[in-house]
């Protein structure tokens, strides 16, 4: 056998196992999901009478599925406005949200954040299946982008994407015959007033007087968590959800020899690390989580964190200005220790849980 054919039998078993054809006899079970029931029957196929579980399989085979419901390319983009205002489009975007689409470069872009997307609702709650995608995973991910500071092009970008997503995912559904009806624009809405802030700024982000604003701050859960913004790097989902499980105790810092507090936290992508507090934040977080869980309402505490800018006179910089504050003054301490420019960039970009220095560059305008 060629590896031509070697490939192509492969390919044939993969998908017959991502169709259910080949999974073999499985136990009757049934489990809740989203407000629904969905029950195994022997043999593995889903039967509910709404026919969930028809998209199983890897992150990419799910995208390379749903965009065959999408792709356009090569069409008439005439022809689809005027089947656009048939079925009742009546706004420009309406249009647009109701057709496919026509071009590769769009194509590339918009599958590459499906799937940022799906694994972000992966590692967030174990999403597997793509059928069971909420406005709440997207306007998750949306939100997390928007804190990592990404221009205003950009995020503008994501909507659209999560936009089409929503499509593919109703053009998917109809065609297997299920009754599920996907609107991502409630959480779409919530997420474009935040992202208002960005305002096409492509500049710093940093406060000008982060001490101040965090002093600002009312409520023990909202001033502990932008204490720890402040004073660590994180980003504000990293701050959310603590244990006593994710303290690590006092410990000096590596590179200054301060004496500090230290979580360990799950990052964005998964990625782990130690983040560092001076011990008077420890002590606050200590006892925060001697009762249990800290936690507190992100779109609360951004609200506050606005507010505290205003009684401070200082431009609201979203909860990820305070990131970029830590990030230029955890530059210029490293370097007063002895290290280069590079060299600081480096450890602050591993600090942050970036995955290259220049993305960590960017906070140090």
């Amino acid at each position: 056998m060629s590896s031509t054919e070697r490939g192509q039998r492969e390919q044939n078993k993969s998908a017959a196992f991502h169709c259910g054809e080949h999974r073999g006899k499985v136990a009757a079970n049934t489990k809740k999901s989203v407000g629904f029931k969905m029950v195994f029957p022997p043999g593995g196929h889903i039967n509910t009478g709404k026919k969930w579980g028809w998209m199983r399989g890897s992150i990419v085979y799910q995208v390379h599925r749903l965009w065959q419901n999408v792709n356009e390319i090569g069409t008439s983009k005439h022809e689809a406005k005027a089947v656009a205002r048939a079925n009742g489009a009546r706004t420009w975007h309406d249009i647009g949200k109701s057709m496919g689409v026509k071009s590769h470069g769009t194509a590339d872009a918009y599958r590459s954040v499906w799937r940022e997307i799906l694994r972000h609702a992966k590692a967030e709650r174990g999403l597997k299946d793509s059928e069971l995608l909420s406005g709440e995973d997207v306007r998750k991910y949306l939100v997390e982008k928007i804190e990592d500071g990404v221009a205003h092009a950009t995020i503008s970008k994501y909507f659209a994407a999560s936009e089409k997503l929503e499509l593919a995912l109703n053009r998917e559904a109809q065609k297997k015959g299920a009754e599920r009806k996907y609107d991502f624009s409630a959480d779409l809405k919530m997420v474009r007033q935040e992202a208002k802030d960005l305002a096409r700024f492509e500049g710093s982000r940093a406060y000008v007087a982060p001490e101040l604003l965090v002093s600002a701050v009312h409520g023990e859960q909202y001033n502990l968590a932008a204490s720890m913004q402040r004073e660590g790097g994180a980003r504000v989902s990293e701050v959310n959800h603590l244990t006593k499980d994710h303290l690590r105790g006092l410990q000096p810092d590596s590179q200054t020899g301060a004496a500090k507090g230290w979580a360990y936290i799950k990052g964005k992508g998964g990625k782990k690390r130690d983040i560092g507090f001076s011990g008077e934040t420890y002590a606050r977080l200590e006892k925060a989580v001697e009762i249990g869980r800290f936690e507190f309402d992100k779109n609360a505490y951004r609200q506050e964190l606005k507010a505290a800018a205003e009684r401070t006179g200082q431009k609201y910089e979203g909860s990820h200005g305070l990131r970029w504050s830590w990030a230029q003054e955890r530059h210029q301490e490293l370097q007063q220790h002895g290290l280069s420019y590079e060299q600081a960039l480096s450890q602050i970009s591993q600090e942050m849980g970036h995955e290259r220095s220049d993305i960590t560059e960017h906070y140090l305008r």
